[in-house]
């Protein structure tokens, strides 16, 4: 369990040129696509299950905004 920062570090460990950032990561939380902790005012993550996540091959349907749009999208 660590925290989103840690987490991250963790995570650039094994990939320094990951495009993840962690702003995608704290996005994915807070839109509850990655479940956490809370342990008085921290949020702890399981890096097993983030790691599944990011590995998993169905992990576009975890980086896909809310409402569902994909790709570039017209700017009226």
């Amino acid at each position: 369990m660590r925290t989103l920062p840690e987490a991250y570090d963790e995570l650039k460990k094994l990939d320094p040129n990951t495009a993840y950032t962690l702003r995608a990561l704290r996005r994915a939380v807070n839109e509850g696509k990655i479940p956490v902790v809370r342990v008085g005012n921290k949020r702890l993550i399981n890096l097993d299950n983030l790691f599944n996540m990011l590995s998993n091959a169905d992990a576009e349907a975890y980086c896909t905004s809310a409402e569902g749009n994909k790709g570039i999208r017209r700017v009226v």
